[in-house]
């Protein structure tokens, strides 16, 4: 017993330290890529998530979200059909990971030095998702009253493809 216990001690001192991951360095990145488009002020989110400060009192609200995969709503079923789409917000197994230890090491900040650059936005009222591949217009306006039931239009429109897409 004395000898598994000199051993388990070596390796504990021999074995170099599993860094907690940092808003500033590991979580911040995460943030930029996948959910500032919408949390940020004037967006569609109901907070920020552009700075440790505004995403700390969130942190147990988000490591939930993205356990669920509430969050980023990407509604793409992982294990089925296609699985590679152009900006694809949603995280990986090791990102879900990585902001996961983060919130259970109580959420540190890290060094402030360690943040990227903010990321720039466009006006809020454009698309966001990356470029188009191709852009398919009504036939006709149509305008969605500002209260009562939900409604469903439909359209037909001629696209004009010459393959099948």
């Amino acid at each position: 017993m004395k000898h598994l216990l000199t051993a388990l001690a070596l390796a504990t001192i021999a074995s170099p330290a599993i860094a907690q991951p940092t808003f500033s360095k590991d979580v911040a990145p995460i943030l930029q890529r996948s959910c500032q488009q919408c949390h940020r002020p004037g967006a569609i989110a109901p907070m920020s998530l552009l700075t440790y400060q505004d995403a700390r009192p969130w942190a147990r609200s988000i490591k939930a979200k993205i356990a669920a995969r509430e969050m980023p709503p990407w509604y793409v079923d992982r294990h089925v059909g296609i699985q590679k789409f152009k900006d694809d917000p949603s995280l990986s197994d090791a990102e879900i990971a990585m902001i996961t230890q983060w919130v259970d090491a109580g959420a540190p900040q890290g060094n402030p030095a360690d943040m990227p650059a903010p990321r720039k936005f466009s006006d809020d009222d454009k698309w966001h998702i990356g470029k188009p591949d191709f852009i398919v217009s009504l036939p006709k306006a149509y305008e969605l009253k500002a209260s009562g039931p939900d409604e469903v239009y439909d359209a037909d429109v001629d696209p004009h493809f010459t393959d099948d897409m």
